[in-house]
């Protein structure tokens, strides 16, 4: 089957998708599907030329409605703010969506979309791109398993530095209009709430609280003139799972030194388990009961029995990196397709992701009080 592939944006986060695109059969060769990189959209004619002629896209131009109408599928690889009208356009047209996060520029817009997609009957994903590690495929093949008992409790975090320094200009992530009243929230507690939901499941309670520590920034075009920050800097929530677990996660785009730190400890009844995604490649576990002398966490590289390494290379702990996940994202997306059943995390999810965030801000906005049923609301 072949699909021919839209994407939609060539930024940081788009090349790493062309890249995948280009990738996909060559590292999978799935007999489903054939992807082709077909046409690509830029704001300008000529990024969007030199891009689709860089990546062996065969058509180029600034029209995301010809991609909608011209191709099979989409990845829209934009600011927030314009993903509203390209994926709903994408959903009435029958043309599949692959949604960057956040998802829109609020919960109610991530649920229109949602509602689309279910109407127009496409495949959807978003980008939760850690979630396709395959070692923390690995970890919740573990927790299958049942060997380390049900999860107690979850600690999570996302933390980088790109906000850190106080002289940097205002830029389209501070302003609301934009990216959304989500600041570090929706550009990285998507992914770790991501990860958490599928560890331990839905999220029934939180309360939270967040901070701007850098309310103000110059503008890049006169650094004589501040403007306001409209979205937080750090967050951090306690949560309640549907599981029984309880936990907590932190977000933080102010965090010295920390460069692309997504993990986790997740404790259960018989083991631990640890990620760090600035060792992405490895994985820590911890199982209770044995022996006392030999006792302790044990290191597991990833390997060729993890899922999708493999078909990348079959030497253990060679690693990964993210324009393989995509390329693993990528993957899943067509799957979907191809097989008319979903693969991985999509704009449902992303809803109730988005109202998790929500329900922070509102939290914090209460005085710290919990929030019951986040994700419906």
């Amino acid at each position: 089957m072949e699909i021919k592939i839209g994407l939609i944006g060539a930024g940081f986060i788009g090349r790493s998708h062309a890249l995948a695109i280009n990738a996909v059969n060559r590292v999978f060769g799935d007999e489903h599907f054939v992807a082709t990189p077909h046409m690509l959209v830029e704001a300008d004619e000529k990024t969007a030329t030199t891009m689709a002629q860089r990546f062996g896209f065969r058509i180029a131009t600034t029209d995301w409605q010809r991609a909608v109408v011209e191709c099979d599928a989409v990845v829209i690889a934009v600011p927030s703010y314009l993903h509203k009208d390209i994926a709903i356009a994408a959903a009435k047209h029958g043309t599949h969506v692959l949604c960057e996060k956040p998802v829109g520029l609020s919960s109610d817009e991530a649920a229109e979309i949602a509602n689309a997609a279910r109407a127009g009957n496409v495949s959807h994903l978003v980008g939760f791109t850690y979630l396709r590690s395959p070692l923390i495929r690995y970890a919740l093949q573990v927790l299958e398993t049942g060997e380390l008992g049900k999860p107690l409790h979850f600690k999570g975090w996302h933390c980088e530095d790109y906000g850190a320094d106080a002289t940097q200009p205002f830029t389209w992530r501070h302003d609301a209009s934009l990216a959304g009243k989500c600041g570090a929230l929706g550009d990285m507690g998507w992914h770790v709430f991501a990860i958490a939901r599928a560890l331990c499941g839905p999220v029934t309670d939180l309360r939270g609280e967040v901070a701007t520590f850098h309310q103000s920034r110059c503008l890049a075009s006169d650094p004589t003139t501040n403007r306001a920050v409209e979205n937080e800097d750090w967050s951090n929530s306690t949560l309640k799972f549907e599981s029984g677990a309880v936990g907590s996660v932190e977000v933080s785009r102010v965090a010295h030194g920390h460069k692309m730190d997504i993990g986790f400890e997740l404790i259960c009844e018989q083991g631990t388990i640890v990620f760090r995604g600035e060792q992405s490649n490895q994985i820590e576990i911890y199982r209770a009961g044995e022996d006392n002398a030999g006792a302790g966490f044990r290191t597991v590289h990833i390997n060729a029995e993890h899922p999708d390494y493999g078909a990348f290379i079959p030497a253990p702990g060679h690693g990964l990196g993210f324009n393989d996940l995509k390329t693993i994202e990528i993957r899943d997306f067509l799957m979907s397709i191809s097989k008319q059943e979903q693969h991985g995390a999509d704009l449902d999810d992303a809803v109730c992701i988005s109202r998790i965030c929500k329900g922070i801000l509102r939290s914090s906005q209460k005085g710290g009080g919990w929030i019951v049923a986040p994700e419906t609301t």
